[in-house]
């Protein structure tokens, strides 16, 4: 697609404009009748840059922290230029650029002029790429000020992120007001100036001059993209490109890409979920090892110093492995009901249902026959059996 980069020099003024194509190194201004029939076309398949006057725009750098910029709202953002304008901010449609941690610098352009200025593009068939402040169309000076003046304006371009531009009968006050807050020590200044500037560049004291060739504007036009960071074209004047998606696929994109996105936040909250389960799961199998095993200050592989101590009963005979194969040799063979097993430091912890309590006294001293040591804890009757809990215990 071709780019056409359209400068509007005040509201209602007459256009200038600039056609860049893919294949042409250099963008080719354009004769009114050429940029007329463009706009007679709708600008069909091109990308439009448009530049803003300077002269309707408010730009200020003031004091504010990227904290505090995160924390605003931006309806609230106007209100950094209240001190700015005489009417109210609440006119106002802003952007800003953060500087540094302390500063930040805020554009603002009243909603109705913006609105204007605009309306011709919003029928065409093209795409508004984005619209800039025409004061970028001159070059930054990395060392001080870039100054031009052409018929009818004075350009003051301060640093890198703003300058002025204001009709040039007003450039000594320009110049006054920007020297006061912003002095320099450099001026590049391109092609010829009025005589009463010169005077005003000559009367100051330590100040390099260096004299440019008057500027082609096409220069800067790489840097007037929807990137830019004192764009307008965002929020409510955000630009809606249209798609090149025929209605039923795009329908059908739109659907995939919903069913993705649910997709993707499914799978990331079952992730959250078990990795907290693993979490929980973890910090009770370490509360419960240090119960079972005391004397253990640290705990590096759980599952590895489990084995350990496992291995280590095993081969003393010891250990609830030792103490439940014996147990669960004895329950196999009466008519007892097993209701619940624990182990702990003092040995394991059976509780049964049976029949009477006659068969809970066989049962424990089946387990005496074993090897073990067991002690009736308690025996309550249940409905027509009796439930009786036993700790047992190896023999010493």
């Amino acid at each position: 697609m071709d780019n056409l980069y359209i400068r509007i020099p005040t509201i209602n003024g007459l256009w200038q404009g600039w056609l860049a194509s893919p294949n042409v190194l250099q963008a080719r201004a354009l004769t009114q009748d050429e940029l007329e029939a463009i706009m007679a076309t709708k600008a069909v398949n091109m990308r439009i840059h448009l530049l803003l006057p300077t002269s309707c725009c408010v730009m200020a750098t003031v004091n504010v922290t990227r904290q505090q910029l995160k924390q605003l709202a931006k309806e609230d953002i106007c209100y950094l230029l209240e001190d700015q304008i005489l009417g109210s901010p609440e006119q106002l449609h802003c952007v800003y650029q953060s500087l540094n941690e302390q500063q930040a610098l805020v554009l603002g352009i009243q909603h109705t002029v913006l609105k204007e200025l605009i309306e011709p593009f919003k029928d065409i068939s093209g795409e508004l790429v984005c619209a800039v402040p025409d004061i970028f169309l001159l070059p930054s000076n990395t060392q001080g000020w870039s100054l031009l003046v052409d018929n009818s304006d004075c350009w003051l371009r301060l640093n890198e992120h703003w300058g002025v531009r204001l009709e040039a009968n007003a450039a000594i006050a320009l110049l006054d007001s920007a020297w006061s807050e912003f002095p320099t020590s450099h001026i590049q200044v391109y092609g010829d100036v009025p005589s009463d500037i010169q005077s005003w560049i000559t009367a100051q004291q330590q100040v390099s001059v260096e004299n440019l060739p008057p500027l082609e504007w096409s220069q800067q036009f790489s840097q007037i993209t929807s990137k830019h960071p004192l764009n307008v074209l965002k929020g409510e004047f955000s630009v809606k490109t249209k798609s090149s998606l025929s209605g039923y696929w795009r329908y059908a994109a739109i659907f995939v890409g919903i069913c993705f996105l649910t997709q993707i936040v499914y799978d990331t909250v079952r992730l959250v979920h078990y990795q907290g389960v693993i979490k929980t799961s973890k910090k009770e199998s370490e509360t419960l090892y240090k119960s079972l095993f005391p004397n253990e200050t640290r705990i590096v592989n759980l599952r590895r110093q489990i084995e350990t101590h496992l291995a280590e009963k095993k081969q003393t005979g010891q250990g609830f492995v030792s103490i439940a194969t014996r147990v669960g040799e004895v329950l196999h063979t009466g008519n007892w009901q097993t209701q619940r097993i624990d182990f702990d430091n003092n040995g394991l912890l059976l509780e049964v249902s049976a029949l009477s309590l006659s068969d809970l006294e066989q049962l424990r001293q089946q387990l005496n026959n074993q090897g073990l040591l067991s002690e009736t804890l308690s025996a309550n009757s249940e409905g027509t059996g009796i439930r009786g809990r036993l700790r047992i215990s190896e023999s010493s």
